[in-house]
């Protein structure tokens, strides 16, 4: 059975604030069975937050927090499962999954249910978690088969609700994206960095902040046109989002201005990760200019922080471009 509730998981916290009260209701006044799971690596899938309202039976297997999704059904079920979990991480679409004769009760009658499976994504294409909501909907008993039409009413009420679900994460992602590059937008980009600040400031954590342009960019407009501009823009987006870690946070400050946040991270692991993405970006012919600012002892805000990193890119700037600026001391890209 599932062996845990929880109401109000901290999982949420990490979306805005509108969002954030979707998903709670949701999570506390949809009565069905609901996990959240943890999508580490390929076809790996972990368990990390449960919800139920009454005792439900899925295998002879403890079904919690931190134990492999699979567990919730017996082989051959369980591979069945992982291919539609696959499915929804890899084409990021709502993925309904029956499962017939899956489920037993105390009683030993064989049950069927559905597992409607729904992508929550971070980033722009990356799912890190499935929400999972369980349906019973073929019981064999005469009583069962009596509620058909109940059963239809719920079953389309489902089906509304997973739309809703799915509508409120793409306006999510609209209004925490910049539509061009995909990556953070200006306002939630701050939002985050400042919460990343106060998590720093209040453990003694290292902390970078990486301000980056495109050299000559206005020239390259003026001269090539626009859609060329638009072209090295989401050429440098793609690039800054393949080299830095899971964690750092990118975001588009304005024009062909980026941000980089870069957690629990010291100014030497901000210049390697630097130098990475001006020799990436240097293979493709596109050159940028970088400062690096790091988390020191009188800063207040995040504020401090991007000042300097943006006094760094102009120093970038005036000693020839094509330069990484650090706090203590400068390198040629």
């Amino acid at each position: 059975m599932l062996s845990s509730v929880c109401n109000k998981p901290d999982f949420f916290s990490c979306f805005d604030c509108d969002f954030n009260s979707v998903a709670k209701s949701l999570w506390e006044c949809f009565p069905k069975e609901m996990m959240i799971v943890r999508v580490t690596e390929r076809n790996h899938y972990i368990i990390e937050e449960i919800k139920h309202l009454q005792p439900a039976g899925f295998s002879n297997h403890l079904i919690s927090m931190g134990k492999p999704f699979r567990n919730l059904l017996p082989p051959p079920l369980a591979e069945e499962l992982i291919v539609n979990c696959t499915r929804c991480v890899k084409e990021g679409v709502p993925v309904n999954f029956e499962v017939a004769g899956g489920c037993f009760n105390t009683g030993c009658d064989q049950h069927s249910f559905k597992l409607l499976l729904f992508p929550i994504m971070h980033q722009p294409g990356v799912v890190s978690h499935l929400l999972c909501i369980v349906l019973n909907s073929d019981m064999t008993s005469m009583t069962q088969v009596a509620a058909y039409s109940e059963q239809e009413v719920e079953r389309r009420v489902i089906e509304r609700t997973a739309e809703l679900v799915a509508t409120n994460l793409h306006l999510t992602y609209l209004a925490t994206h910049d539509g061009l590059t995909e990556t953070y937008n200006r306002r939630h980009l701050l939002d985050l960095a400042n919460t990343e600040f106060k998590r720093a400031a209040r453990y003694g954590l290292s902390l970078c902040v990486m301000m980056l342009d495109i050299d000559h960019f206005k020239t390259i407009n003026d001269e090539q046109g626009h859609a060329a501009g638009d072209h090295m823009l989401k050429t440098l987006a793609h690039a800054m989002r393949s080299t830095v870690r899971d964690w750092d946070l990118v975001g588009r400050y304005g024009g062909d201005e980026f941000i980089i946040i870069l957690p629990e991270t010291d100014i030497q692991g901000a210049q390697v990760i630097a130098e990475r993405l001006s020799n990436t970006l240097q293979g493709a012919r596109l050159y940028v200019s970088i400062g690096i600012a790091t988390l020191e002892l009188n800063d207040r805000c995040i504020d401090d922080l991007i000042n300097r990193a943006d006094h760094l890119l102009l120093n970038a700037k005036r000693n020839g471009r094509n330069r990484i600026e650090c706090t203590s001391y400068a390198l040629t890209a």
